[in-house]
């Protein structure tokens, strides 16, 4: 028994090992930063620190895990905003020792980096794609299909032009599916690279859910712990919970007179729930046929559900006012429904047992009312 528990003590305090942070700093020399704001942010978006340059120098302070392989990225805004660009105003790197250094230069499209020190995990990250036998090819294959693509846009839009941009599209393509087989193939060797694992982590979020849970367990142990891993074992996790079967994850919103309310309300009742933006077109043209199935199906036990995820009230009002809606319509601005239900594509319509278990998903056209009288007649 003693030395079960000697065992035991020992996991524990390895755990905990793994999750120290500490002080650390960032630094940088920029050309053409000037005195202008820097920002880091991780990955998921979240400010971690935020500093102004002064004559093209930076530092940037903060505390982090430098042994959890966490990407994170810096952005310039003097160069753009966070949104899609022409220029590029940001830089990605690790921080995995007390002072990661960069070098770098702005020019008419962006930043660009020069070097970086005291981060192994940002140069294992580059080699992770210069060292896949199909990249070079496929670095080819991008600047023709650039050149094609600006003698269309740009010179002449003859079928001709046209033409050859289909052809260079097609073959880019190919390369890249190439590209993403290497890179899953590449994983037994080197099963305990955690750049390597960021990488998978983001091509494997479009396979399938069998697929990636054998790409995950290929991972050696020792890195479980680790940002890329981890990432791939929650999306598992998540899909899993909110998969048909599983009971639909709650969720709290307001409706169009401010009133909280919960999914959860609706339990005893068939729901039917459309994830919808008025930005998005084919989200539209589902909304007659949601329509018609509240009319047919209100009186008979089912509530439906409208879930905006504008991110602007003014645009989901707009789109009410434009559609006349006759049923509960909740607003979503902040994406919390997307990372409950891990959709990253709408509309997104779902149906719901009185006993709250996900019944159908992902329902589209005539299916939307054909799934409804499988369980209402």
């Amino acid at each position: 028994m003693k030395s079960l528990y000697v065992f035991f003590a020992l996991f524990f305090t390895v755990l905990t090992a793994y999750a120290v942070e500490k002080p650390v700093k960032v630094t940088g020399n920029i050309k053409g930063l000037g005195n202008n704001e820097v920002v880091l942010y991780t990955f998921e978006n979240e400010e971690v620190a935020r500093t102004k340059g002064v004559n093209d120098k930076f530092t940037l302070e903060l505390t982090v895990d430098t042994d959890y392989g966490q990407p994170f990225f810096i952005h310039f805004p003097s160069i753009a905003p966070l949104e899609p660009s022409m220029k590029i105003p940001t830089m990605m790197l690790f921080i995995d020792s007390d002072h990661v250094e960069v070098t770098g230069y702005i020019d008419e499209k962006g930043i660009k980096k020069e070097s970086i020190k005291g981060s192994p995990l940002s140069l294992a990250y580059e080699a992770v794609f210069t060292n896949l036998p199909v990249t070079k090819e496929l670095n080819k294959a991008i600047l023709v299909y650039n050149d094609a693509f600006h003698a269309y846009n740009e010179v002449s839009m003859t079928d001709e032009n046209l033409t050859v941009l289909k052809k260079c599209n097609a073959k880019m393509d190919s390369l890249q599916e190439v590209r993403v087989h290497q890179l899953f193939a590449s994983i037994p060797t080197d099963s305990r690279n955690k750049a390597l694992a960021v990488v998978i982590s983001s091509f494997a979020a479009y396979r399938e859910l069998e697929e990636q849970e054998a790409l995950l367990n290929q991972f050696d142990v020792s890195i479980r712990h680790c940002y890329g891993v981890e990432k791939m074992q929650r999306r598992i996790d998540l899909i899993k919970n909110c998969a048909v079967g599983a009971v639909a994850p709650d969720f709290e919103l307001k409706d169009t007179s401010g009133k909280m309310i919960k999914l959860s309300s609706f339990r005893g009742k068939y729901v039917l729930v459309d994830f919808w933006a008025s930005w998005c077109g084919p989200c539209r043209k589902a909304l007659p046929l949601v329509k018609k199935a509240n009319e047919e199906f209100k009186n008979k036990g089912l509530q439906v559900i409208g879930v905006s995820v504008d991110k602007k009230t003014k645009d989901w009002e707009k789109a009410l006012e434009e559609e006349k809606l006759p049923y509960l319509q909740l607003h979503d601005p902040d994406g919390i429904t997307g990372k409950l239900y891990n959709y990253d594509g709408i509309p997104f319509i779902i149906l719901i047992s009185p006993e709250g278990i996900i019944l159908e998903k992902e329902l589209w056209g005539d299916g939307i009312r054909e799934a409804i009288t499988k369980y209402i007649k």
